[in-house]
């Protein structure tokens, strides 16, 4: 839970072929597995990125949840892509962490790095989402930062050599004088929304009802030198209700948490939802992430128990499906925004567990893409002698709901000691209507195993877990047994045995052995242990088969005939479904889909087989920050006949984004008409003023620079500003003379403004302030803008011949010299920098007499025809 799993000798053959892959072995960490992460259990289904279109669409792929290391330290959580050869990464999330920085034109990446700019074709990226994506070995080619994904720590390492070179010539963070600092208080950001559902009934014109209506508030910031964030919801007719309050605060050592939290001091004992306080202490200190994201991680908000909050981004409008071990636990829609949320749930075993999560088709439920969001489970293995404690007392429930019931008072205790690096000890106690006592022992077998026995008393009933995970080059192991006595839970009068298990081989990249067993006495009751295969000799082909959580055998098949077009034909029993995509130009990307089932819609049971078809295409805006989509899907079923699904998102102000999706013979409704709609406001919060947000999440990750530009002239109809973070620059909204960029990584930097975007006559002071940055706050800092105007004319003699190279001499109306300046080969020259005021530009001779001299004035605006003669004859020298 507090520390990466250090129980692998550096003797494997798999920590070997990493330090020879290595191109900085001396970075190489102490064990060659310090941390216990699942590997991908299957290959996604997307192209190489050496085939890689940069303005199509694709689907198909797969998602995974890793770590990304800069310089041997995790910096980030993200999701990446696994393709047959490499991975994808998010530009967007990537390069800020790099101290890179982009622009995009007609085609072009032009790439800066500190040191270096670089172009690339969009045509070697990805576009996934909305977002530029691209694969590691396309960054190692062209920015040479030594990327590769390490599966021993689950994580994206990067090694960019101008970031080592910062490192030996930089000062220390320390050493820099703060001179702006994170406000006190600070609201980050702010975003309402409400959304309505209309049907049409029984052959009436299409209603939009009240019972159908949801509008949501979030509100994120810091106080006292921690985290907060508040989510509101107001659901049909009801009246508004917290659904989600916190405030959170840490050190190395400690942890505060005040708010609505759940606990548990064990996996296999059942956690609690509770409204108070939490604290947290280890006597070693604790790595500090400040890219976690508080308001979902495990680590902070649920600390010794297997709760947690699964959220995400995928196709607007679609079906996601949330399964964990193979099995199917929940099913949402994806908002239009592009957000899913499956709230909290609890997972099986500690050690290991599969979570994924599906994205289906919304018309044919065909499969889009999967996203793995394994990651390592709260229980690590703990150093020697390292002591962690929690505790947490509270109000059972949601304290703040308005239809609040009394449930009493509930809390939890839990102890971890580390007995040595690699066996931990663990004790605990849940207090609740029925209170549970847990103990424990988790510790490495040997250089490739983990195992874990894990007890709890509850209803005077014994509930017992064991766990086995490992891995080695070729393969991977996990399993788990848990038996629970009679009555451990209310109402389950029977001994309950439950197991999974999952292992695979790969002899050869392309191929991938498979077994997976699942034993269930609950519910459904499952048992079996079957094999799989999956099979990819070429980037652009791959065939699998696999038992699903009911054992019922999945088996797809995807080929790719060119780099424009895919086709996929997946196969169930009693379910077929087929697509075929092609990007037909950067802008549209066109699919046919069909799918042949047996099912049950509403309360209708279909003895006959049901058959879809659909046609459509996607449509893109060339800018890929553009938040515009349109789709539109002609399909038909032969239950329904002929339907339309069309969809529409655009941006109707800055801040301010609408939605709207409309389906003609929904099955949902017995064939009618439904309609979505959906409004939305992101802002941000800088100098008491709302600034429209660029980003639409509202997630505690990271801290915000925001400030004013102070002038004597007219910023009103600025846009965009270019501010410099430790040298790189950044593309800044601007509204209101106050700009405001997001998503900064905490930390100390020296910022300044640079002109780029700013009219001729503004010209900001070349000064950079030291400012720090922390999580989920605003840190304030101005800029001084000046209005300066350039003053240009030409040199003539007397017969009108133009004199060039010749030294002209400016003297403000004091007759102080400011500057100068040689006129070119045509005799003109410039002067710059010049404010309002009356000026003198001359030619001064030899002896400091002015030969021929021009006065002007300067008032808003730049000069022209400031033209000088020179006198038909000039005084002796």
């Amino acid at each position: 839970m507090c520390l990466p799993l250090a129980a692998y000798s550096q003797t494997s053959s798999s920590a070997q072929t990493q330090i020879q892959s290595n191109p900085f072995p001396e970075k190489q960490q102490k064990d060659s597995l310090d941390l216990h992460r699942p590997v991908d259990v299957q290959t996604a289904y997307f192209d190489a990125a050496s085939s890689g279109y940069g303005g199509g669409r694709s689907y198909g792929f797969r998602k995974i949840l890793v770590g990304l290391e800069v310089n041997n330290k995790e910096v980030l959580v993200l999701d990446i892509v696994q393709t047959e050869s490499d991975y994808l990464v998010p530009i967007k999330e990537v390069f800020p962490v790099i101290q890179a920085s982009y622009t995009l034109e007609h085609g072009v990446l032009t790439i800066r790095v500190p040191g270096s700019e670089v172009e690339m074709s969009s045509r070697v990226t990805y576009r996934i989402d909305g977002e530029l994506w691209a694969s590691l070995g396309t960054l190692n080619e062209y920015l040479k930062v030594n990327a590769r994904f390490d599966p021993a720590k689950y994580a994206v390492t990067f090694l960019p050599p101008w970031q080592e070179e910062t490192k030996k010539t930089d000062a220390p963070a320390e050493s820099l004088e703060v001179e702006f600092g994170p406000d006190p208080f600070s609201l980050r950001q702010i975003r309402l929304t409400h959304e309505v559902q209309g049907v049409e009934k029984d052959d009436e014109a299409l209603e939009f009802d009240i019972l159908t209506e949801r509008s949501e508030l979030v509100a994120t910031g810091s106080a006292a030198e921690g985290s907060w964030l508040i989510d509101a919801e107001k659901v049909n007719d009801e009246s508004w209700k917290l659904d989600d309050y916190f405030w959170t605060k840490r050190s190395d050592h400690h942890q505060w948490l005040i708010g609505k939290q759940t606990v548990s001091p064990s996996v296999i004992s059942p956690a609690v939802t509770m409204t108070g306080g939490q604290y947290f202490y280890s006597n070693q200190a604790i790595p500090y992430n400040a890219y976690q994201d508080i308001s979902q991680s495990s680590f902070f908000r649920e600390l010794g128990n297997s709760v947690q909050r699964i959220r995400g981004t995928a196709e607007p409008g679609a079906i996601a499906e949330l399964y964990v071990n193979n099995q199917l636990v929940g099913e949402t829609f994806v908002r239009l925004d592009g957000t899913y949320d499956f709230g909290e749930f609890r997972t099986e075993s500690s050690l290991f567990n599969e979570i994924e999560v599906v994205i289906l088709d919304p018309v044919n439920r065909s499969e889009l893409e999967r996203q793995l969001k394994t990651r390592a489970s709260s229980d690590y293995l703990l150093n020697e002698g390292q002591v962690v404690t929690s505790v947490a007392l509270g109000r059972k429930g949601n304290w703040l709901d308005p239809d609040y019931v009394n449930q009493g008072n509930a809390g939890m205790f839990l102890y971890r000691y580390g007995i040595s690096d690699s066996t931990t000890v663990e004790a605990g106690y849940l207090l609740d209507d029925t209170s549970v006592t847990t103990t424990g022992i988790v510790s490495s077998l040997g250089n490739n195993f983990v195992g874990a026995m894990r007890v709890a008393d509850r209803n005077n009933a014994i509930a017992t877990q064991l766990e086995l995970d490992g891995f080695g080059k070729h393969w991977r192991l996990s399993t788990f047994v848990r038996q629970e006595e009679a009555n451990f839970y209310e109402g389950r009068d029977e001994k309950v045995t439950s197991a999974n298990g999952y292992y695979y081989y790969t002899p050869d990249p392309s191929l991938r052995l498979e077994l997976l067993g699942r034993y269930q006495e609950t519910g459904d009751k499952v048992s079996y242990v079957k094999p799989g295969i999956f099979y990819s000799p070429s980037y652009n082909f791959s065939v699998g088969t696999r038992p699903d959580a009911d054992g019922d055998y999945r088996t797809e098949l995807f080929y790719r005939p060119s780099q424009d077009a895919r086709f996929r034909i997946t196969h169930k029993p009693d379910e077929q479904t087929g697509r075929f995509e092609w990007n037909a130009s950067d802008n549209v990307n066109g699919y046919m889909s069909g799918r042949m089932y047996k099912d049950t819609i509403g309360n209708q049971t279909y003895e006959n087989t049901i058959i879809e078809k659909a046609v459509g295409f996607y449509w893109y805006p060339d800018s890929w920050t553009d938040y515009r989509q349109f789709r539109f899907e002609l399909n038909h079923s032969n239950e329904y006949g002929v339907g339309v699904f069309t969809e529409y998102r655009t941006q109707l102000m800055p801040g301010v984004y609408f939605d709207l999706r409309l389906r003609d013979a929904d099955p949902q409704f017995d064939g009618g008409l439904s309609a979505f709609a959906r409004i939305s406001m992101d802002f941000a919060v800088a100098k008491g003023s709302l600034v429209p947000s660029s980003n639409r999440l509202a997630y505690n990750t990271a801290g915000t620079i925001a400030g004013t530009i102070k002038t004597d002239g007219d910023c009103s109809e600025l846009e965009h500003v270019s501010l410099l973070l430790n040298g790189v620059a950044y593309k800044v909204p601007v509204k209101a003379c106050t700009f405001y960029l997001d998503y900064v990584t905490p930390g100390l930097y020296k910022v300044m403004l640079d002109g780029e975007f700013m009219p001729i006559d503004m010209v900001p002071e070349g000064k950079s302030h030291v400012i720090k940055v922390a999580p989920s706050s605003v840190t304030n800092v101005d800029f001084v803008v000046n209005s300066e105007y350039s003053a240009m004319g030409q040199l003539k003699s007397a017969t009108g011949q133009a004199l060039s190279n010749v030294r002209l001499t400016l003297f403000n109306e004091k007759g102080e010299i400011m500057t100068e300046t040689l006129t070119d080969q045509f005799g003109y020259y410039r002067v710059d920098g010049l404010v309002n005021g009356n000026y003198t530009i001359s030619v001064v001779g030899i002896g400091g007499q002015k030969l021929a001299e021009r006065t002007f004035s300067i008032d808003g605006d730049f000069l022209f025809g400031v033209d000088i003669i020179m006198p038909p004859s000039l005084p002796r020298q």
